[in-house]
């Protein structure tokens, strides 16, 4: 069994509240559902705590436990806790409007992510009218080394944020062209800033190419991405020129919508902090 996301797993110095939050990453859509020990098993914990932590999320309606399968599952209080956060902080409405522009000009389908720990949590979708596209599960968490999202997010972000979140990874390869030694991710996270986008080509699935941008806060910080997932095997250097300018022109429009200066990038704000 494959540790959920691409955290690094401490054993015994975890905390109470990180290993609650290290079971609900097993939650996923292949995974859904959790038989004790199962979970345990692939945590790498032992029966009496993980069953301990259920427990007590189970208390607050975090997850529960079906009747007669006696299997976990998250619980409603998961779609509580997202109505909250959407209602005071409406990301998806002001973003959604901006995907549905960017599918219909990249003729791909294109999301918006969340940074969450060590991968991108999709909030929002926009599919393009054409029956050839690429598919984004909003359930799967996005690792940020090896999707044009991630990439895009933890080049833009401040220096104590990248290395925080470096220290917590795993490499694994997700496909022949991931990048599995840090030294590649970091050159990668280099060249991004550099150019204010990226792109990763075939590194989380075989025939997808990612083009991400990321959106800024009215603080300067990045605040999330919007990416277009485009079929890999119909990309020509012009078709991709085209759809990196459509991706950069709805960051920019994103990052208007939500307060932000399109004027202060990253490394405008990186030396802000640093004088």
């Amino acid at each position: 069994m494959t540790l959920p996301a691409t955290e690094k797993v401490t054993g015994g110095s975890m905390k109470t509240i990180d290993k609650a939050l290290f079971l609900l990453d097993f939650f996923l859509p292949d995974t859904p559902e959790w038989r004790l020990s199962d979970m345990a098993r692939a945590a790498g914990m032992d029966k009496v705590t993980v069953m301990r932590i259920l427990k007590s999320l189970a208390m607050k309606g975090i997850v529960e436990q079906h009747p007669e399968t006696k299997k976990y599952r998250l619980g409603t209080a998961v779609l509580r806790l997202a109505r909250i956060r959407e209602a005071c902080f409406p990301v998806v409405a002001v973003l959604h409007p901006v995907l549905e522009w960017l599918a219909s000009e990249t003729g791909e389908t294109t999301h918006a992510c969340l940074f969450s720990g060590s991968s991108m949590t999709t909030i929002a979708i926009a599919e393009p009218n054409r029956a050839t596209r690429v598919f984004v599960d909003p359930a799967q968490p996005l690792p940020v080394y090896a999707t044009a999202s991630g990439l895009s997010y933890l080049a833009h972000a401040r220096d104590a944020v990248v290395e925080e979140t470096l220290a917590r990874l795993t490499l694994r390869a997700y496909s022949g062209h991931t990048p599995v030694d840090m030294g590649t991710v970091r050159a990668s996270l280099k060249v991004v800033q550099e150019r204010g986008y990226a792109i990763s080509s075939r590194t989380f699935e075989e025939d997808t190419t990612g083009i991400a941008a990321p959106v800024f806060d009215w603080h300067g910080n990045v605040l999330a991405t919007i990416a277009a997932a485009c079929v890999a095997s119909r990309l020509t250097k012009e078709v991709e020129a085209r759809i990196v300018a459509a991706v950069r022109q709805a960051a920019a429009d994103a990052t208007r919508a939500m307060g932000g200066d399109v004027t202060r990038t990253s490394g405008k704000r990186q030396q802000e902090m640093n004088a």
